[in-house]
């Protein structure tokens, strides 16, 4: 597999960046902020919420500069973010717990790669010192995208 993007090992374009945080499970509760293109191709910052499984999602979309995303797609492809994807697993688990996971995908196609290549980083994996502060580090920015506040609504499961 490659560096990063294709798993021919070409780079491709990021598609979207999925963060959620550990939480409990057990009431519905859930939690996801993600990067992507809106269907204007502009970049935005959408963040999805609840705290029980009776309640709606609340759904925050925020503008994020196309400045911002290609600073914040060149920082994760230096660093060799998804590199944290291989990781071993550990004997670590939780039941009625959700664990915290990124999911990365770059779109490929244009490079001749499958069209989309995705690559999950998640909690029960062994990560060294380095990595934690690393993982740390791109959460820190990920959230940092976020620019003005577009919407706010929600939405029914």
């Amino acid at each position: 597999m490659g560096l990063f993007g294709s798993k021919k090992g070409n780079a491709g374009h990021l598609s979207s960046f999925r963060y959620s945080p550990g939480y409990c499970d057990m009431r519905g509760e859930s939690h996801q902020c993600e990067l992507k293109k809106n269907d204007d191709g502009a970049w935005v910052f959408i963040s999805r919420d609840r705290d029980c499984h009776s309640d709606p999602f609340s759904v925050m979309t925020y503008s994020v500069s196309p400045e911002s995303a290609s600073v914040f797609e060149e920082y994760i492809k230096k660093i060799n973010f998804i590199s944290l994807s291989k990781r071993l697993k550990s004997s670590d688990f939780v039941t009625d717990y959700s664990p915290w996971h990124f999911t990365v995908v770059f779109d490929c196609s244009e490079i001749g790669g499958s069209s989309y290549d995705d690559y999950g980083i998640s909690q029960y994996r062994i990560y060294s010192p380095m990595d934690q502060k690393l993982l740390k580090e791109v959460k820190e920015k990920f959230y940092a995208l976020k620019g003005e506040l577009i919407s706010a609504t929600t939405e029914d499961d």
